[in-house]
């Protein structure tokens, strides 16, 4: 009897670190999904893994899954008190309600074809919808068919996600109701300590209505070249992006863009110590004048107790120097996530950030991070951008020129709990005191936003 409770246990133990290892199987894009495992899992299946690994004939599987998300959100004085005319409240609180569903069908591991479907709806806010991210009642945010070509080599063609490094160009921009997708191509090697990635691609312009989104002008493409230096914890990322637009603004002027970017990112596996560092240069042309831009980012942060790190991090990105010297010095991010959250839609473009914080990260199970940003211009002859580069200020038809520097300072909250390895809880909260430069330049009311999240995904 001993003997036989020992087995018990210690198969309940089996299982229990078999999930746990497992848990992460679930990915943050989710053509990225792992469930290989199942083909060789004897104990098949719990109520999620039996809608993967279906088998459909032969070497054929199919596998389906999905998201569903609900999010409250609460402003007081939404970017500052500086809204449209036609709005009907600068205070909205709102419902942001997503469902994704998407199928993966693969033939070994040799094709497969992915389609994702979404449907995000805003409720509750009065005002017009001015962001494509805020809603997208139904479309195909996916559909990609990808072919191994070679050995550890594959090539994706179709309607896609992107997303490298920290995103600070290239992202899926999950925070915000409704993701990015492009339409573009994709090469992809990756075996062992290396991977490389080049494409090109148009990003998908979303609609809030039903199946009405289009593709965009713009292009993108470029390279991303990750190496690990293992067994040091030492991690770099080289890169390279072409961007070309008419649809950008800089001085109140729309013209052709051609945008060259280059740049590092030199960083750390999680540690006692940590380290992300990240450098990147602009060149190419702007209608008549010459790019010249520089992004740095940093983050440093030491663990003096178990699961807690106490951190320093910013950036430094020069704005545009002279109007009349021939350059344009603003920074572009292109398609980067929102830097400072959801309490400001407010980019790191032509702007000083010095962010102290306290983060508590366990695991897979918490993280929660306590961040002061104080946040200023670098120069005086060029504004502030939202993150996908839509100027905030100057404002057309109020004061121009200002020498003021301060935009604000953020205090934020941002916790984040994972109960299993499906259900996500989130709680944000932000408080921003309006700076100088904001009150000189249109309205420059303080912000309180306050948000709860929560995510089911299978």
């Amino acid at each position: 009897p001993t003997l036989s409770v020992k087995k018990v246990c210690f198969a309940l133990f089996s299982l229990f670190v078999s999930l746990q290892l497992n848990a992460q199987h679930i990915a943050r894009i989710r053509f990225d999904d792992d469930f290989s495992y199942l083909k060789h899992d004897s104990l098949k299946k719990t109520w999620d893994e039996k809608w993967k690994m279906i088998s459909v004939g032969g070497p054929i599987k199919l596998s389906i899954g999905g998201e569903w998300r609900e999010q409250y959100q609460s402003y007081t004085h939404v970017n500052f008190g500086e809204v449209p005319s036609n709005f009907e409240t600068e205070s909205p609180h709102q419902l942001m309600h997503r469902i994704m569903l998407h199928a993966n069908l693969q033939w070994a591991q040799k094709f497969r074809i992915f389609a994702q479907l979404n449907n995000t709806m805003r409720f509750w806010n009065p005002n017009p919808i001015t962001s494509q991210l805020d809603q997208n009642e139904f479309s195909i945010h996916q559909l990609f068919a990808e072919a191994s070509i070679a050995p550890h080599t594959i090539l994706r063609v179709g309607r896609q996600e992107y997303s490298w490094g920290l995103e600070r160009f290239v992202a899926t921009k999950e925070g915000p109701n409704t993701r990015q997708p492009f339409y573009g191509a994709t090469l992809k090697y990756q075996f062992q300590k290396n991977k490389f990635e080049a494409f090109l691609s148009n990003p998908i312009k979303m609609n809030p209505g039903a199946w009405d989104d289009v593709r965009s002008s713009e292009i993108l493409g470029g390279a991303y070249i990750t190496h690990a230096y293992k067994p040091s914890r030492a991690n770099l990322d080289l890169y390279y992006f072409y961007f070309e637009s008419t649809l950008r603004e800089y001085k109140f002027k729309k013209g052709l863009e051609k945008r060259h970017t280059i740049g590092f990112r030199l960083y750390s596996d999680l540690g006692p110590i940590n380290y992300d560092f990240e450098l990147a240069h602009q060149s190419g042309s702007f209608e008549q004048l010459d790019i010249n831009a520089l992004m740095a980012v940093w983050d440093f942060n030491v663990s003096p107790l178990r699961y807690g790190y106490l951190g320093f991090s910013g950036n430094y990105v020069p704005g545009d120097v002279s109007s009349s010297d021939g350059e344009l010095n603003t920074f572009n991010t292109l398609f980067a996530r929102p830097p400072f959250g959801q309490t400001v839609a407010l980019n790191i473009t032509n702007t000083l950030n010095l962010s102290p914080y306290l983060r508590y990260q366990r695991t897979n199970r918490w993280l929660v991070t306590l961040r002061g940003s104080f946040v200023n211009r670098t120069q005086v002859a060029d504004g502030i951008f939202t993150p996908n580069m839509t100027p905030m200020r100057p404002i057309l038809g109020k004061k121009i020129d200002s020498q003021e520097k301060e935009v604000c300072q953020i205090y934020a909250l941002d916790a984040n709990f994972f109960p299993t390895k499906h259900l996500s809880i989130q709680f944000e909260m932000g408080y921003c005191a309006a700076g100088d430069y904001l009150k000189d330049t249109g309205a420059g009311k303080d912000v309180v936003y306050f948000a709860l999240r929560n995510a089911l995904k299978f």
